[in-house]
């Protein structure tokens, strides 16, 4: 599921952002309130990859559920393994349980050599390399929810479930419903982390050219077909055009930078 679309380099953008979510499931509390995180335990993962290299951005979007073949270890190590080669890991308040219930998950299941998954939920709350968006965007304030968020901004999100439907959809087997959920959450997870980088770099291009990419790598991935409200959402009506003024503009500063460089060497070359 991997696809990719030419773009200049950004000083500051990292190289290799992932983006994750977990759907869990867990006893339910007598009062009917949110359990304890350490009950819970993860029965999918989802993972949006954007990488920067050589000024080109790929993108690589996979989920995994619980069932048949697939067990809850095998979430743990695909998630130690992407993290592991990730420059800045982002969530939406993976911080206070995404990153707990995974490390839990790992030592309940007695996986000791996940480093990646360690350092990642040992991670400094201010440091740079987990950008949890439920933090950043209240500047370490009052939280709210990822639809919140999402919704001002124009990303599509829990279009057709929200966690709290999963523990009835995985008593019933409903995994493609599930696995179709943790995805769409966690590619807007991506859009809303693009969106942050932008606006505290003060750099539209740093949302504009990668949504675009994003735009063209879902409609050219079949298997995402599932995913396709990002292709139309308002940030991504807003995203495409200016990233094809900035491309259009980049080009031609490509053009005269060269043509200058060649006039300077025919003048060094005279002299």
């Amino acid at each position: 599921m991997r696809a990719s679309s030419r773009q200049p380099d950004h000083a500051g953008t990292p190289g290799a952002v992932l983006a994750y979510d977990l759907e869990t499931i867990a006893p339910p509390m007598p009062d009917g309130s949110f359990p304890p995180w350490p009950t819970h335990v993860p029965v999918a993962a989802g993972f949006a990859e954007a990488r920067l290299r050589g000024g080109e951005w790929a993108f690589d979007i996979a989920a995994l559920v619980v069932s048949g073949d697939t067990q809850e270890a095998d979430l743990i190590l695909e998630a130690n393994r992407r993290m592991a080669m990730a420059q800045v890991v982002t969530s939406y308040n993976g911080r206070q349980f995404d990153a707990l219930v995974l490390r839990l998950a790992a030592q309940r299941a007695r996986i000791w050599n996940v480093k990646a998954i360690a350092d990642h939920a040992a991670a400094n709350r201010f440091g740079g390399e987990h950008a949890d968006l439920a933090d950043l965007y209240c500047s370490h304030g009052r939280k709210v929810s990822l639809a919140a968020i999402a919704e001002q901004i124009g990303v599509p999100i829990k279009t057709d479930i929200a966690g709290g439907d999963v523990a009835a959809l995985w008593e019933q087997g409903e995994t493609e419903r599930i696995r179709r959920y943790v995805a769409e959450d966690t590619v807007a997870t991506l859009c809303l982390y693009f969106a942050w980088a932008a606006s505290r770099a003060a750099d539209e291009t740093l949302v504009t050219r990668p949504m675009a990419a994003l735009a063209r790598h879902l409609e050219r991935t079949p298997d995402l077909g599932h995913l396709s409200g990002f292709v139309d959402c308002a940030l991504m009506r807003w995203c495409r055009p200016r990233a094809l003024h900035a491309d259009i503009a980049a080009a031609l500063d490509r053009v005269t930078a060269k043509l200058g460089r060649e006039e300077d060497e025919r003048a060094f070359a005279a002299a």
